[in-house]
C-alpha cells in the first residue's frame, strides 16, 4: 500500500488518466480505422465502376474487356494485390478470377453510396481481403440483366495505415498523460515545500520553545492545520507551566515539613526514653497531618488552574444551600473549639456556577475563619442579595497586608502560630476569578475579625417555577449560640 501523499495523489490522478488514455486511444483508432475503411472502400468501388464501364453486348452476348493497364492504375504505389471477377446474369464468369468468395447472404447493400454495392471481408488464398460487389444493370441490344462485378484487395495497406494511426494516437495521448502527471508531480512538490519547511522548523525547535509557528504555509486550505498546531502549542505551554509551577510549589513547600519529619524520626530512633519517643511520634503525626493537608491544597490549586483552562458547563445552584451545607460539614470542628458557627440571611438565592468549586471556596473560607478565631469565638456565614459574606472574631488582616494574603504560600504573622499552608485564600481568589468576581477583604464591623465578601449578583438567576424547599437551618457552636436560626 502506498503510504506517501505524493504516491497517493499520483495514483488517484495517474490511474484514471491511464484509463482515459486507453479509452481515447481505442476510440481514436476505431474512428480512424472506420474512416480509412471508407476511403479504401471508395477506391474499390471506383475500380468496380471502371470495370463495369467495360461491359459490352456483342451479337447478343455480354462481354467485358478489362486490360491490365486499367487495374494497374489502382495498384500503382500500393502494397496490396488486386483481384476482380465479372459474373454474367446467368452466373458464369466473364473475366477475372472465378474462385473469389461470393457475397454472403447476410450482407446488405452499402448505404453510403448511390450504387448497388456490397462490401464484405473474406479470405482468399490464405490472405484476408476486402471485397466490393457491384451490381451493374445491362440493357443493350435486346439484352437485359444484372451483371455482378467483384473487386477485392488484400489488407496490407489498410493495416499499415491503421497501425500508423494507432501509434500516432498512442504517442499523442501518452504525451498528454505524461505531461499531466509531470505537472501534478511539480504541483505536489510546490505544495509540499511549505510542509517540509514547517517540519524542518519543528525538528530544529528546542523543546522549551512553545512560541506560535510562523505562517510558512500560504494555502488557505492548510491554515486550519497551522492554527490547530498553534492552539495545541499554547495548550501544551499552559499545561507545562502548570506542571512546572506545581513542581516548584511542591518542592518549595514540602522541603521544610519533610526535613522536620526526618529530624523527628532520628530523635525517636535515638531516644531510649518512652516519653520522649512518644512525644516524637506525636510530633511526627502532627507533621504528617500538616504535610497531607499541604499536599491536598497543592493538588486542589493545580486542578483549579487546569479547570480554568477547560471549563465544564455551569449549573443552576442555590448559593444559600451551598453555604448552609458548608456550615454543617464544619460543625464538629467548630464545637471542638466552642466556636459559635452559624448562617443568617436569605432563604434562597439562585446563581449560575460550578458546585464543586463553590463548595471548595466556602470550605477554605470557613477553615481559615475557624482556624484563626479564638476559643469560644464566633464565625458567621451570610448570603444577602447575592453577597456571600464570611466573617470571624479572629485577629483579622491589616489593610496593608490584604493583597499579599491572597498570594499562594503567603503566611501572616500572628501572636499565636497557626498551622497552615498559605493556600486557602489563593484558592478563593482563583475560584472567584473563574466565576467572574473577586473576594474583598475587610475588618468585620460586628465581630472585629476578618470579613470576606464575594459578590455573586452578576451570576444571579430567577427562582424556579416550582417552590424551593431550603436546606435544614444551621446554627451551631457554643452551648449558648448567638445566631438566629436560619
Amino acid at each position: 500500500m502506498i503510504r506517501t501523499l505524493r504516491g497517493q495523489l499520483l495514483l488517484w490522478f495517474g490511474l484514471p488518466l491511464c484509463v482515459l488514455w486507453g479509452l481515447s486511444v481505442w476510440t481514436h483508432y476505431q474512428s480512424a480505422s472506420a474512416a480509412a475503411t471508407q476511403a479504401y472502400d471508395r477506391s474499390l468501388l471506383a475500380s468496380a465502376r471502371t470495370v463495369a464501364e467495360r461491359l459490352r453486348v456483342q451479337q447478343g452476348r455480354l462481354e467485358v474487356d478489362v486490360p491490365w493497364v486499367v487495374l494497374d492504375s489502382f495498384e500503382r504505389n500500393m502494397n496490396d494485390q488486386l483481384y476482380y471477377q465479372v459474373i454474367a446474369p446467368d452466373g458464369h464468369t466473364l473475366s477475372g478470377f472465378d474462385d473469389l468468395p461470393s457475397v454472403p447472404a447476410s450482407t446488405s447493400l452499402s448505404p453510403h453510396y448511390p450504387a448497388l454495392v456490397h462490401f464484405y471481408d473474406a479470405r482468399y488464398r490464405a490472405l484476408p481481403i476486402r471485397v466490393a460487389a457491384l451490381w451493374q444493370p445491362v440493357s443493350e441490344a435486346g439484352f437485359e440483366g444484372m451483371a455482378l462485378i467483384l473487386v477485392a484487395e488484400t489488407l496490407t495497406s489498410r493495416e499499415a495505415f491503421a497501425r500508423r494511426l494507432l501509434l500516432t494516437a498512442i504517442a499523442s495521448q501518452g504525451a498528454l498523460v505524461l505531461v499531466a502527471l509531470l505537472l501534478v508531480a511539480l504541483m505536489l512538490r510546490r505544495v509540499l515545500r511549505p510542509l517540509r519547511q514547517l517540519s524542518g522548523i519543528l525538528m530544529r525547535r528546542d523543546g522549551s520553545d512553545h512560541s506560535p509557528l510562523p505562517a510558512v504555509i500560504p494555502w488557505a486550505e492548510m491554515q486550519p492545520l497551522l492554527s490547530a498546531l498553534n492552539c495545541y502549542q499554547a495548550r501544551l505551554q499552559e499545561m507545562m507551566a502548570r506542571q512546572a509551577r506545581f513542581s516548584a510549589d511542591a518542592s518549595h513547600q514540602l522541603r521544610t515539613p519533610l526535613t522536620i519529619l526526618k529530624t523527628q524520626v532520628s530523635l525517636a530512633l535515638k531516644s531510649r526514653d518512652p516519653a520522649h519517643r512518644q512525644e516524637s511520634l506525636q510530633g511526627m503525626r502532627s507533621t504528617l497531618d500538616d504535610t497531607i493537608a499541604l499536599t491536598d491544597r497543592l493538588l486542589q490549586l493545580s486542578r483549579l488552574r487546569a479547570h480554568q483552562q477547560n471549563r465544564p458547563p455551569q449549573q443552576r445552584l442555590d448559593l444559600v444551600v451551598l453555604a448552609q451545607e458548608a456550615c454543617l460539614l464544619r460543625m464538629t470542628q467548630a464545637r471542638s473549639r466552642q466556636i459559635d458557627l452559624g448562617y443568617e440571611g436569605d432563604e434562597q438565592y439562585w446563581i449560575q456556577g460550578d458546585a464543586l468549586l463553590l463548595a471548595e471556596l466556602l470550605a477554605n473560607l470557613l477553615d481559615n475563619a475557624l482556624k484563626y478565631s479564638p476559643v469560644a469565638g464566633i464565625v458567621t456565614v451570610s448570603v444577602t442579595n447575592g453577597h456571600c459574606v464570611v466573617e470571624d472574631s479572629g485577629p483579622g488582616i491589616a489593610r496593608d497586608q490584604q493583597q499579599h494574603a491572597m498570594a499562594a504560600f503567603h503566611r501572616l504573622t500572628h501572636e499565636e502560630p497557626v498551622a497552615g499552608s498559605g493556600l486557602g485564600l489563593a484558592l478563593v481568589k482563583d475560584i472567584t476569578a473563574w466565576h467572574g468576581t473577586q473576594p474583598i477583604l475587610s475588618r468585620s464591623p460586628t465581630l472585629g475579625g476578618l470579613r470576606v465578601t464575594i459578590d455573586f449578583s452578576a451570576q444571579a438567576l430567577p427562582p424556579p417555577a416550582m417552590p424551593h424547599v431550603s436546606a435544614s437551618p444551621v446554627c451551631a457552636g457554643a452551648e449558648k449560640p448567638s445566631h438566629p436560626t436560619a
